[in-house]
């Protein structure tokens, strides 16, 4: 299965210089960005997101050079903002430093993550069914309320899909967070903390594929129905059915994106 990170398109290599086909593509994402929703957003975090994509869709292959000159004129930034967005690679685990100037992207076994992705959904699970037993406070119930709706208005919005993504994604994160961090276990958060750094896992985790997109929209519609499950059980005090529920849901993103896809991918 090919896992395909945004709507990333794939190059053929990627090196310390950008090629001609990358730059052209970067400022296509570039004015894609000057939307109304985004002009605010800080550019670390904007950098970030497609470097991000980029490494996990195999555009920046493993063995890949990248620095912070490299990266400013990739998206002509400042290196305040490229040094930013390389420092949460770097903590995230899908770039190393070298012994001189600038890092190296790293390789990752996708068997390993699919094995993370199962306690992952153990852990997730976990959080929602003590949420559940043990009941929300009023901020934990009006923020999940609120991320839920933020998602469903993301996912009718008319704008472009990268927008529409970004702002999913921020509701999915939140999300997610919150029954990890306010599940009363504190101790289920930090079993996860270990883990985290690999690709992919982070919580709320969003994968999108231009190539794909009408196969996950309706994926990712179907993954905030399942938020709204997921809240109705912890609201009902049901742990069971939360803890059931959410695990379906944490492993979504590789068993959802196989079974959307169509039969050549």
């Amino acid at each position: 299965m090919t896992i395909r990170y945004f709507w990333i398109h794939k190059y053929e290599n990627a090196h310390d210089k950008v090629h001609a086909s990358e730059q052209v593509w970067i400022r296509k994402w570039q004015g894609q960005m000057t939307t109304k929703a985004n002009e605010t957003a800080p550019s670390d975090k904007r950098v970030l997101a497609v470097l991000h994509r980029m490494i996990m869709d195999g555009s920046l292959a493993p063995g890949s050079k990248i620095s912070e000159v490299s990266v400013a004129d990739m998206f002509d930034v400042s290196r305040t903002p490229a040094r930013l967005a390389l420092r949460a690679l770097e903590v995230e685990g899908l770039i190393k430093k070298r012994d001189g100037r600038g890092f190296t992207v790293q390789e990752f076994n996708l068997g390993d993550i699919k094995h993370a992705y199962e306690v992952r959904g153990v852990l997730e699970g976990l959080a929602a069914g003590t949420l559940a037993k043990s009941g929300m406070s009023k901020d934990v119930e009006a923020t999940l309320k609120s991320v839920i709706k933020d998602m469903d208005i993301a996912l009718t919005d008319t704008s472009a899909d990268g927008d529409k993504i970004s702002r999913y994604q921020d509701g999915n994160v939140a999300f997610h967070e919150t029954i990890m961090r306010q599940c009363g276990n504190d101790y289920i958060g930090y079993a996860f903390d270990r883990m985290e750094s690999l690709p992919m896992l982070k919580l709320g985790t969003v994968v999108f594929s231009a190539d794909k997109a009408e196969e996950d929209m309706m994926r990712l519609r179907l993954g905030n129905m399942q938020h709204r499950l997921i809240f109705d059980a912890i609201s009902k005090r049901d742990p069971q059915r939360a803890e059931s529920i959410m695990r379906e849901h944490a492993n979504q993103t590789l068993v959802y994106s196989a079974l959307f896809a169509g039969p050549d991918d």
